[in-house]
């Protein structure tokens, strides 16, 4: 039996997707536990690409997919998500399970995110989020409760079923598929079951530990996935977190503080050759060098014990390669990551230079990798001080490098 959890470790995008498919094929349930249809997972199989927004990528292996009470829920995107799945001829019908504690976007959520001022993708997400902690959100469950007598519910509660009463009926094809999702998984793992939790966005988006408040609106670190499902901490065996060989940021204005980032023509390379626009908006990704610092701060704060390096075939061809080993402020060392981000925006990066690689696509073996890409790999595994146990160099689920056992 297993129970692990992926999470991101820089600012999201950095292939989550694939190395849950990679898992998915050895897991009983697949387990989404914050977030939203702001997320953008890309799993590729035998060269079709196809996007995730609200369901685990791991759906097209035979295991039973879930949300968690810590995503926010859009069912008409949903609908949408689940009927692009069938044409494919994967269906979940059978194998999809809801949280009945899962929180709704509603039509009126979607319409006030479209005001947002730092960088949200305008899904309705966070007024969603805003909602749950004013409690006066819809949850999953009131698609089952909306025929009950309205007087059960609170004024606020009650005046938001009132109005989206027909908008809950419409979807109450979901009702055999909304559960107690904690006693679910936790029965599952008690009786051997291997599960998988599967984070969105990263840790560097935290809405607790990144930089407010150029965040996201959920606890998007491995802790999320204790309070966003209701599997306890001591349940957890490990924690994988996924980060590219090298770094990227989106936002709508360009304003959150990216310390490595490249305005020239190797930033446009990375940009490029790793088709770096976001999954969900399409905005162009900036993009770095790696950073060590940010690295180690996901890992403090996830409990991170193994690290998949992803898109390492975006580095081809450059005749150096530099990795961020720590910040300078003023003059001063700075080991750990800023929590400000004005700070964080003061902060130069202070880089390792190293020679370049050729190719790396088609390589099925790490010491058949160029050996300048080797030495990349390994020397920053040695400065977060956490194994890679896996590289990827392509965006096809069979282009991937395995180094250690998961």
């Amino acid at each position: 039996m297993t129970v692990n959890i992926v999470v991101g470790m820089q600012y999201g995008d950095e292939g989550k997707g694939k190395l849950v498919d990679f898992l998915a094929k050895d897991t009983d349930y697949v387990v989404r536990f914050q977030g939203g249809n702001n997320a953008g997972h890309t799993v590729v199989v035998n060269g079709e690409k196809t996007i995730l927004h609200l369901i685990p990528s791991g759906a097209f292996h035979d295991n039973i997919c879930v949300m968690g009470n810590g995503v926010v829920l859009d069912l008409e995107e949903l609908k949408k998500e689940m009927d692009m799945l069938k044409e494919k001829g994967v269906d979940l019908s059978d194998r999809f399970l809801i949280s009945e504690n899962a929180h709704l976007i509603l039509p009126a959520d979607v319409e006030d995110s479209k005001a947002d001022k730092i960088g949200g993708t305008g899904k309705g997400i966070a007024p969603a989020y805003t909602n749950k902690f004013a409690k006066i959100g819809l949850r999953a469950r009131d698609i089952i409760n909306v025929e009950e007598d309205l007087h059960e519910f609170d004024l606020k509660a009650r005046e938001n079923l009132v109005k989206f009463k027909d908008f809950l009926v419409e979807h109450s094809y979901l009702k055999k598929s909304i559960v107690n999702v904690s006693k679910v998984l936790n029965e599952a793992i008690d009786s051997g079951k291997n599960v998988l939790f599967e984070g969105a966005q990263a840790v560097g988006l935290d809405i607790d530990h990144g930089h407010y408040p150029f965040v996201t609106s959920s606890n998007a670190s491995a802790g999320g996935a204790c309070t966003g499902t209701g599997v306890g901490p001591t349940k957890i065996d490990k924690v994988f977190g996924v980060c590219k060989a090298y770094i990227t940021r989106v936002d709508r204005d360009g304003e959150s503080p990216l310390t490595t980032q490249l305005d020239d023509k190797v930033g446009k390379h990375m940009q490029v050759e790793g088709n770096e626009y976001g999954a969900t908006t399409g905005r162009p990704r900036r993009c770095g060098w790696f950073d060590v610092v940010l690295a180690k701060h996901a890992i403090r704060v996830s409990g991170i014990s193994g690290v998949v390096m992803t898109k390492l075939d975006v580095l081809d061809g450059l005749k150096e390669v530099k990795i961020c080993t720590h910040y300078e402020l003023n003059g001063s060392r700075v080991d750990d990551y800023p929590a400000d981000a004005i700070v964080q925006r003061k902060c130069k990066p202070v880089y390792e230079t190293f020679k370049g690689w050729e190719n790396t696509k088609g390589v099925k073996a790490f010491e058949e990798l160029p050996l300048e890409a080797q030495n990349y790999v390994r020397k920053i595994e040695e400065l977060i001080c956490v194994p890679v146990i896996m590289v990827t160099n392509g965006s096809d689920r069979e282009e991937c490098i395995k180094l250690k056992e998961f």
